[in-house]
């Protein structure tokens, strides 16, 4: 009877995490949002977020300025990627937000996140 995991998945795994580790870690990276951003597309952006978070920038941005419309249930994301950078030590920062996001995010208590600036960043 096999395995339940074939060798070859499992090496790949293996060496998949072990080139995670000894590649150089990389200063920055913009996640860049666009579309609606609500309870339907939650997953989506949460899986975006996450792969970003996985390769460990020193500051992670998010570029909202292509994000249409936020709703609350479209921070929870956003929430769990801060969460994700405080735990690793790396910067988070919400740019080119546009102003009805901005006020979703300030309402939600995420506005440490925004750039200083306006939406026009």
């Amino acid at each position: 009877m096999p395995p339940s995991l074939p060798l070859a998945d499992r090496f790949r795994d293996c060496s998949h995490a072990l080139l995670r580790r000894l590649h150089p870690r990389r200063e920055l990276i913009v996640a860049r949002l666009k579309g609606d951003l609500d309870a339907a597309s939650v997953q989506h952006t949460d899986r975006v977020l996450r792969t970003a978070l996985r390769d460990a920038p020193k500051a992670l941005e998010i570029d909202l300025s292509r994000v249409t419309h936020l709703s609350p249930e479209g921070t929870l994301p956003l929430f769990l990627t801060a969460h994700g950078a405080r735990g690793q030590g790396i910067t988070l920062t919400v740019t080119h937000a546009p102003d009805q996001a901005r006020t979703v995010m300030r309402r939600m208590g995420l506005e440490r996140y925004l750039s200083a600036g306006g939406s026009g960043q």
